[in-house]
């Protein structure tokens, strides 16, 4: 962000934020609505914040719940204009009562007119960065007092949160969310109980005059790691699957050879019949790039290489697995296509031809972990997935972790493990939704996934350009949303065009 941002009602002081806290300053972001600008600024200030204090691996976590924070607080201020405009006092319990009872309806449901006139009032949230001395904060505050009524519910919920085991215990003892004290404030709270803070690390406090949310940091949680504990059906799941075939681990290591010919390589895939249709199969799908239609096993090696045919020979070999044990999920297999296609075009766009037959499979497997939690535990992956949708989350994978004790990244970074898979195809499945935390020596190949991610899931509306890395952005030199939409744009012509002269439907 440049300077102060008049258009959108907000502004950070100071401005240069991220040399502010390298100093050890505190900073503070102020607006009226979490518009897409503001998000992204506040997502940028608290990566630096976290930064400076070695916390950046809770970075998703911190964002959910500052969203959830900064959301409430928005909340509470156009509560307040609401009672104002229908001449209402928020202090008599019979007029909140009435109040209340048109309030969401009135102002959330088709009302954008009444936003804007939140956005243009004095209403303000600030959210408050200090980074001073051994005990760290974060605040959010708003220009308005907490009544006693709304105080107590508030603080009844902080103090049944850390009785719950998981999301789906707190799922089903929600009655009232209308507050904004209800299921989003116990996820915030469930996400710092698992990341290992105490209770009186949150608190909720006013003074008559302002509403202040805090996150007290103490300086013992600076290198601390997030303790994940695996279900014991997830572990059982993991550890019974089948060993990789090893007709393909024997082909592969004939690829590997650089005295094979490319007869030996066709001949030794021939004698599978069933591997010699994958193949072809694959290798003509919409998410495999090659300049012609591949009609022959012989073809295939000449045209795709025996890097190429190795890459195959891996998601072969795990199209078999799932066929095998997951098949009433072979659409999120087959959905992982288009993403395979973007990220190896990517790779070959910006010049990482090395990378791109890795980039083709890490994001051919990334969800693989998906379908593994889907076949373990489907009722709590429907619950996740109606917070999200109700809270309007962005991550996933933090529910996933706090509900099942490990995201569907990182399970299916533990299959490849086993699998024996290379080492960087197994970092770039667990960082692909956490770009952040990327292994330098991975970094490239991590980015090129994660962007293609990024790509696919805004086509399925469950991405924003806003929200994307920043760090990843800069690295491609799409920081800007037109230079970044101009690739999307480019990149999905060219799967349909693929997909159309291949005749390819996935």
């Amino acid at each position: 962000m440049e300077g102060t941002q008049q258009t959108s009602h907000y502004f950070c002081k100071p401005v240069d934020y991220k040399e502010a806290l390298t100093r050890g300053e505190d900073v503070y972001l102020q607006f009226s609505l979490l518009t897409p600008e503001v998000e992204a600024c506040l997502i940028r200030v608290l990566s630096i914040y976290l930064s400076q204090l070695d916390l950046l691996y809770l970075k998703d976590m911190f964002i959910n719940i500052l969203k959830e924070l900064v959301n409430n607080a928005i909340k509470a201020n156009a509560k307040r204009l609401y009672f104002k405009r229908k001449n209402l006092d928020i202090n008599k319990k019979e007029e909140y009562r009435n109040g209340m009872e048109t309030f969401k309806e009135d102002v959330f449901v088709g009302n954008p007119e009444f936003l804007e006139e939140l956005g243009k009032s004095n209403f303000i949230v600030r959210v408050f960065f200090s980074i001073t001395g051994d005990i760290h904060k974060i605040h959010v505050i708003n220009n308005v007092p907490i009544i006693p009524e709304e105080m107590n519910k508030i603080n009844a919920r902080i103090k049944k949160a850390y009785t719950y085991h998981g999301i789906s215990d707190a799922f089903d003892d929600i009655l009232d969310d209308s507050e904004g004290a209800g299921l989003g404030l116990i996820i915030t709270l469930i996400l710092m109980k698992n990341a290992g803070f105490p209770p009186e690390a949150f608190s909720m406090s006013t003074n008559g005059k302002i509403t202040s949310a805090t996150i007290n940091i103490d300086e013992s949680f600076r290198n601390m790691d997030l303790k994940v504990k695996m279900a014991q059906e997830i572990i059982n799941e993991v550890e019974s699957l089948p060993s990789f075939p090893q007709n393909i681990l024997e082909i592969q290591r004939l690829c590997a050879n650089p005295e094979s010919t490319i007869k030996a390589i066709a001949d030794s895939i021939k004698r599978d019949p069933g591997l010699v249709t994958a193949i072809l199969k694959l290798a003509n799908s919409a998410g495999y790039i090659t300049s012609k239609r591949v009609e022959t096993i012989e073809e295939a090696v000449k045209i795709i290489g025996t890097k190429g045919i190795n890459t195959l020979l891996v998601a072969s070999g795990v199209q078999k697995i799932i066929d095998s044990r997951y098949k009433k999920f072979e659409t999120i297999w087959n959905n992982s296509y288009k993403t395979a296609f973007y990220a190896q075009w990517i790779a070959m766009k910006y010049r990482k031809e090395r990378l791109s037959e890795f980039a083709y499979l890490a994001s051919l497997l990334s969800d693989i972990g998906l379908m593994v939690l889907l076949s373990i535990k489907p009722d709590e992956i429907q619950k996740i997935r109606e917070i999200v949708g109700l809270k309007q989350l962005d991550n996933i994978s933090i529910l996933e972790e706090i509900s099942l004790g490990v995201s569907h990244s990182t399970l299916g970074s533990l299959i490849c493990q086993k699998w024996k898979f290379n080492d960087a195809l197994v970092k770039a499945i667990e960082f692909h939704h956490r770009p952040h935390l990327a292994p330098s020596q991975y970094r490239d190949l991590i980015y090129i996934v994660y962007l293609a991610y990024v790509f696919t899931s805004i086509e399925s509306k469950n991405f924003r350009f806003e929200i994307a890395d920043e760090d990843c952005l800069d690295y491609f030199k799409l920081n800007n949303k037109t230079n970044f939409d101009e690739l999307h744009q480019l990149i999905k012509a060219k799967f349909e065009e693929y997909s159309q002269n291949n005749k390819i439907t996935n």
